[in-house]
């Protein structure tokens, strides 16, 4: 009786004092070594542990960080430790070891979110919450000191180590995180104001670069970096991508003197791009390889047994919300229901038989996306999707990856753009996974930024969306020549 009693009061001890999602209306404050530190995006709280986007965890304690995109992994290291996660997933492997995580790695309007604790730790922290301010803090474990060279004849390294230097005069604003998005996108937040010069591409290898003047890198980003003797910044960083069609690795450095951030984006093949900012970050999207002057695949005609299998795909579902509206509805909820409307409107067509990856709020993994339409023998594939970047983006564009899917883009964003009426951003070429691993000519349709309030209304009324469905299978029966 006595044990159970005490077991009961443990579970009611830690019920009170450990954090909860329930009791943590506002995101945890985080202290590093005494100070307080903000990261670009919010602290979440999920089964009671505290999540924060890698790159702030990682680089902020002079941490490499590499992407692995066909695989959704990252991987953290530094001189002593390596650590493998990977999206969605509850284990993680440290050094070779499996282990498990007290919650899954998660993607959050394009940032990585990882454990704070789980992290902070393999890579060398305390990690304290204190549940009376709501507040977690952070320290780092301390080094046994180091041989004095001096008193064995050698000569210091030439280079100083500067850890979290003061933010030059010069500079008007501050580099707080560089992150890859998993997909297409640089991601680099800053505080402060930034007008980036207009980027540019070089040839032998391909690259593009993008200098932002008069700006540095903020101390909780440079921690660890060096200064050389001449006073420019060595130490520089770089994000390596494996398993990407179009980027290799981002590399970054910083001069001083004037103050300026160039980041350099080194690419497999030439790539058209697009640069966007606002609300913090600048975002750096590669959209595919350039256009050609070859024309486009005709529209495919009459087939012998006059029945065409078109797959619609829902994007997102269940646990991957996608991104978020300015009114903080998701993505998923936009993808559904006019997927559900096209279906409708397909299920008239006598000549059509339509599929759809998801019906309801489930999930289904991208390559099992592409393989459902390629078991079907589909003719077509339509991925729905919404997008998301600051306040200020609009519009409407379609991506397609191979050739022969050239012409079906071309004609249902022709007509999918009338149904919108929002600005025309264009077709475009990606290596999103649910349009490259299809067989069949396959295109992925971002209908409005829902981050933007006027493309928002417009993509949640209902009327707005059946005509963006009217304009789908306008587009779809003309691919197919039917009337």
């Amino acid at each position: 009786m006595k044990k159970l009693v005490h077991l009961m009061l443990l579970v009611l001890f830690v019920v009170v004092l450990w954090p909860s999602q329930g009791h943590a209306a506002t995101a945890p404050k985080l202290f590093l070594d005494g100070k307080s530190i903000v990261p670009d995006v919010d602290p979440i709280i999920v089964k009671d542990y505290t999540l924060v986007p890698v790159s702030f965890i990682a680089t902020g304690l002079g941490s490499g960080i590499e992407y692995i995109a066909q695989t959704k992994t990252v991987t953290i290291h530094n001189s002593t430790t390596n650590i493998e996660l990977k999206i969605d997933s509850q284990t993680a492997v440290v050094d070779g070891q499996t282990v498990n995580l007290d919650a899954a790695v998660q993607l959050l309007k394009g940032r990585t979110m990882v454990p704070l604790r789980f992290v902070g730790e393999q890579l060398g922290l305390n990690v304290e919450w204190v549940q009376e301010t709501q507040s977690i803090y952070l320290t780092k474990k301390q080094a046994p000191p180091e041989e004095d060279p001096s008193q064995n004849g050698e000569q210091p390294d030439p280079l100083e180590t500067v850890g979290a230097r003061p933010v030059p005069a010069d500079a008007v604003g501050v580099v707080k995180g560089i992150e890859f998005d998993g997909t297409s996108a640089i991601i680099i937040s800053y505080d402060g104001e930034i007008s980036p010069n207009e980027a540019f591409t070089l040839q032998g290898p391909d690259r593009i670069v993008l200098d932002l003047p008069a700006v540095a890198f903020a101390p909780e980003f440079t921690s660890g970096f060096k200064l050389a003797s001449s006073g420019v910044r060595s130490g520089e960083g770089r994000l390596v991508v494996e398993g990407h069609p179009l980027l290799n690795q981002v590399r970054y450095n910083s001069t001083e003197a004037p103050s300026a951030v160039r980041l350099v984006l080194d690419l497999t093949q030439a790539s058209t791009y697009t640069v966007n900012q606002g609300n913090g970050v600048i975002r750096l999207d590669l959209t595919g390889i350039p256009e050609t002057d070859q024309p486009s695949q005709p529209p495919v005609g009459d087939k012998t047994n006059g029945v065409f299998r078109v797959v619609i795909d829902a994007g997102h579902g269940a646990h991957d919300p996608g991104a978020k509206s300015a009114s903080n509805r998701t993505e998923k909820e936009f993808n559904l229901g006019l997927a559900l409307k096209v279906q409708a409107l397909l299920k008239k067509e006598k000549n059509i038989e339509v599929y759809m990856t998801r019906e309801d709020d489930t999930f289904m993994e991208l390559s099992d996306r592409a393989k459902f339409a390629n078991d079907l023998k589909a003719d077509i594939f339509i991925s729905i999707h919404a997008n998301s970047f600051g306040t200020t983006a609009r519009g409407t564009e379609t991506y397609y990856n191979r050739d022969d899917s050239k012409g079906l883009a071309d004609i249902i964003h022709k007509h999918f753009l009338k149904g919108t009426g929002l600005p025309d951003r264009k077709v475009k070429k990606a290596g999103f996974v649910v349009i490259k691993q299809t067989t069949m000519p396959a295109v992925l349709l971002e209908a409005g930024f829902i981050t933007n309030k006027e493309d928002e209304k417009i993509l949640y009324d209902d009327a707005a969306q059946n005509r963006m469905a009217e304009g789908i299978v306008a587009g779809i029966k003309e691919y197919f020549n039917q009337k």
